[in-house]
């Protein structure tokens, strides 16, 4: 990565699309390039579903100020789990506040597991998102995507998950999973 790093910065460095010098349009074939392997890592099923963003906590909030602002209203409800990573709380808290929103907390078991049951039981017609990590960077443990995805689908509830400890440690398939938005932090995959 640092070798890779100097001799970008030494020999290609430039802002992609930018102009159409040799180094720009080099600098814009390479991200471009990376576009396409992220889409390969995570089997998204088109290339222009990959966004970069400086890291999951920018994505979550680009959501969060997005999707939120268009689509939660006063008294709409965002799920959340009792697992949650800052950086997937504090974008929807903010969200609450500005818009009057409801955000409800799932419940973990015994086992500090989230559980696709608890999360139904909070759903309401009123359930505008789900927002939960893939795997919890406090305990360890693997949410119940799939059971939690096809609720949430049944009932037309948009999905976002949190992948910052599933992308380095899982093989990721997007079209399995079925999510809305799923966000990777590179740093987390040594990036």
């Amino acid at each position: 990565v640092l070798n890779s790093l100097s001799y970008f910065y030494a020999s290609e460095y430039s802002n992609d699309r930018s102009s159409g010098d040799s180094l720009a349009v080099k600098a814009t074939n390479r991200f471009e390039e990376t576009r396409d392997l992220v889409k390969n890592f995570i089997n998204a099923k088109h290339r222009e579903e990959i966004i970069f963003t400086k890291g999951a906590t920018e994505s979550i909030n680009l959501v969060a100020t997005t999707y939120g602002e268009e689509f939660i209203n006063e008294g709409d409800e965002i799920i959340l789990t009792e697992l949650e990573h800052h950086s997937n709380y504090v974008p929807w808290h903010y969200l609450r506040n500005k818009k009057k929103a409801v955000i409800k907390f799932a419940s973990v078991n015994e086992n500090l597991e989230i559980e696709a049951d608890e999360i139904n039981k909070l759903i309401t017609n009123k359930t505008k998102i789900i927002a939960l990590p893939h795997i919890s960077n406090v305990t360890g443990g693997i949410s119940p995507l799939k059971k939690i995805i096809d609720i949430a689908k049944s009932k037309n509830i948009i999905v976002l998950i949190d992948g910052t400890q599933g992308a380095p440690h899982l093989k990721l398939d997007m079209q399995e999973i079925g999510c809305d938005f799923y966000a990777i932090s590179c740093h987390k995959m040594y990036g």
